[in-house]
This record gives structure tokens, sequence and C-alpha cells, in this order.
């Protein structure tokens, strides 16, 4: 057994699951996404059965097995660092990456990534890599991880949205490729932890076989399940020096009218590869009133929109798994402030975790290069203790003490560096 879920669980048939819909073959003049099929993965996912997929559950455990069933029926190879000579996987649980994490309400997490790979077809390029990634993780009964919108109502909150589609729209990328693969290699990965602190990709980064300068590009799909009319914004543009003469190309095989934005940052899963100088692409529509709550249920997606986005996201795909190496940039601050936070009359240039899952303190997710925290010192996930004298435990204290700050002050912040685990006070000019 893997991670000491039970023998019924590893067994898994789905037996009395609806049956994945007979639908036309793929054509390999263009990728087009077969909306049939991705409401039949977010229907398996987001199913009352799932409970919610609570990072660490049985049910976040078939989950993971759910995916690794589609890798393995798709021939996909194992991420490790053999994974050029390696053979396709044999069971489902060989795509798994562990890892485990202490969770804010106390009890220490064991889970798991699922990851696999499409060699590139060009000798000089396959070491590249294109990492396509969503979430599969959510609320569970929404009274541990605490961003439900119901407060004390304990109900399984599905997650059809939130990340269903995003997971659906990743496989549907899967089968295509793993059919008419790309010059780089394609990792396709399925996090856990995205609701926790981002905990999956951020163990996907630590443990990543090769040198992080590898990987070219990330594609962040999360939340694609709310399309109104026929406007779409992909963020990240101003991450790499290509990415907007690529995504005007993969425009052209759209009816959508696409939009663009610069940033990287932002509290999904692409933040943590654009916080290593990644450049990233991120695909999501707008919070509905479902947003985190029990109503976000399969029945409520617009799927024609889901295809949509995930052939717009599949025609970008290849423009750069067929392009050379893609050149990191900047984007400087965020466009528009993490959820739930205001405008101040100052900023630290960072990014805090708004899920908060520092055991003490408040982790910084993303400290942007050349703003007053950088320059002061702090780095990316350094974990603020102290911000200008005040104890800082939770985003709430973080937002009080940024509140009160005038332009031109000078401020201590206390952290640990997450470089070595020692503590350190930096003076910051806000």
């Amino acid at each position: 057994m893997v991670l000491g879920f039970s023998r019924t669980v590893a067994q898994e048939t789905w037996v009395d699951q609806p049956v994945m819909p007979s639908v036309a073959a793929f054509s390999a003049d263009s990728f087009f996404a077969r909306e049939q099929v991705m409401r039949h993965d977010v229907m398996m996912l987001a199913s009352d059965r799932m409970e919610g997929r609570l990072t660490g559950s049985v049910q976040d455990s078939l989950s993971a097995l759910y995916i690794g069933l589609r890798f393995l029926e798709n021939g996909l190879t194992p991420l490790s660092a053999d994974y050029a000579h390696a053979l396709p996987g044999r069971t489902q649980t060989d795509y798994w990456l562990d890892y485990s994490f202490k969770a804010r309400w106390g009890e220490q997490v064991r889970s798991r990534n699922v990851a696999g790979v499409v060699k590139g077809t060009d000798s000089a390029l396959s070491g590249r890599f294109v990492v396509v990634g969503a979430h599969f993780d959510h609320l569970g009964w929404g009274d541990k991880v605490e961003t439900s919108m119901r407060k004390g109502v304990r109900q399984i909150h599905n997650g059809a949205d939130d990340n269903a589609s995003g997971v659906a729209a990743m496989l549907e990328l899967m089968r295509y490729y793993s059919r008419f693969p790309l010059q780089k290699s394609l990792i396709f990965v399925a996090f856990s932890g995205e609701e926790t602190g981002l905990c999956g990709s951020t163990a996907f980064l630590d443990g990543f076989p090769f040198a992080l300068s590898s990987i070219d590009a990330m594609f962040n799909l999360d939340m694609i399940g709310g399309l109104q009319g026929d406007k779409f914004r992909i963020t990240g543009v101003g991450t790499s020096r290509e990415a907007r003469a690529m995504v005007e190309e993969a425009s052209r095989h759209t009816d959508l009218e696409v939009l663009v934005s610069p940033d990287g940052h932002g509290p999904s899963d692409h933040a943590s590869f654009y916080a290593r100088q990644i450049p990233v692409f991120f695909f999501c529509t707008p919070p509905t009133p479902r947003y985190h709550t029990p109503d976000d249920d399969p029945a409520t997606l617009c799927y024609r929109g889901m295809a949509r986005i995930t052939g717009l996201a599949g025609n970008l795909l290849k423009q750069v798994g067929d392009a050379g190496p893609l050149h990191f940039t900047s984007a400087g601050e965020p466009q528009r402030p993490a959820k739930g936070m205001g405008k101040f009359e100052v900023t630290l240039g960072l990014m805090p975790d708004i899920n908060n899952t520092a055991v003490k303190g408040l982790t910084a997710m993303i400290v942007v290069e050349g703003k007053a925290a950088y320059k002061a010192g702090l780095r990316s996930g350094d974990v603020i203790l102290r911000l200008a004298g005040k104890k800082i435990s939770t985003i709430e204290q973080y937002m009080d003490v940024l509140a009160g700050l005038k332009k031109g002050e000078k401020v201590k912040i206390k952290a640990v560096r997450k470089s070595d685990g020692k503590k350190a006070v930096y003076v910051a000019e806000v």
C-alpha cells in the first residue's frame, strides 16, 4: 500500500460510476477539446462520493488513483531522473509523487501529486519541459480548510469549478498530446494541497529531478467552468519575452476574444513557479457566487465554455512546445490585490500566503524583485514573524499593520529565512 490507505481504496474499480462517453477520435491537424469527455471527468471528481477531495483524505487518494489511471491508459512515463529511458507506468501509483506537510488544523498530512511525461520528439529540445498543471484538491466538508464561504456549515464542498474543471482540461490536453507529441517534453501534473497553501506545487518544485531552468513554462488551469460571453483573459504574458506573440498566434485559432494580463502572481499553483523565475500562463474564469461553497456542483458549469478555453490552451501549448526556450521576465507587482486584500497607501512588494499555512508567522509567498521587502533582504518563502514591532500570525494582522504605515517610513521585518531556517531582521523603506 502507498501512504497507508486501505486495500479497498487501492483496488477501486469505479464499476458503479458513469461510463466514459463514446466520442470522435482526435485529429492530428489541430487540437480540439471534447466537451462530453471533460464533463465525465468533472462528474467523477466532483461527485458526492469524493467528499470534496480534502488533501490527505481517503478521497484524496481516490482522486489520485483516477488521475493515475488516465495517465496509465495513455502511456505516460512516470516523472523521474531516468524518464527519457523509462517505460510507461505499470500501475496508477507509478505516477504518484509523495510528500507531507503540517496542516494548519494540526495534523501531519500525507498526500501526493500525480505526474506523467510525454517525451519530446526533438533530440535538441526533448530535455526542455513544459508543465501543464491543475490542482485536484478542494475543501472537503468545509470544516478544516478555513476558506469556505459558508462558515460553520459542515457540508460537502464538491469543487466542480474549483478545480475539477481544470483537471478535466489538463486530462484532455494529455490525451491529445500523448498521441501527437511536441518537440519539447510535456509534464502533466495534478497537484494536491493547493487549497492548503500551494503545498503540492511547492513540493513538486522542491523535488524536481532536473534543473528548474529546464522548465520553459508552466500552464496552470484553475477554475475554467464559469465562462460568460466570449471574452477570456490569459494571465502571465509578462513573464517571458516570447509570451505575447505566442498568445496572439494561438488566438487566431479560437472564436474567443482573448485578453491578456502580464501578472505572474496569484493565489494558485502558477505562483510557485513564477516565484522561481519560470514563465507561466494562467487560465481562470472569474469566481462565481458558488466559489468555495457547497453549491459548486457539476451541473452548474459551462461545459461549452470549458471546451473553448481548453482549445485555446491546447493551441498555445503547441506554440510553446514546438518553439525554442522561453526567456523569463519579471511582471512586476500584481495588477490586482490578492483576494480579500484592499488597497493601501504603501506596499512592501510581496504577496502573503492567503491560506496562511505557516505554523508560526505568515509566509511571504512571493517577494517582488526590486521592491521594498526584496531590497531589504526578504525572499520568497520567508516567514514573517513581526512587522513594525507587531506580531504577525494571520493575514488580517499583516493587513492591519500595513494599513497603518506611511510612505517613506522605515519598518523592521523579523522573519525566518526559507534558505537556512534562521531568524533575521530586515529594515524596509516603504
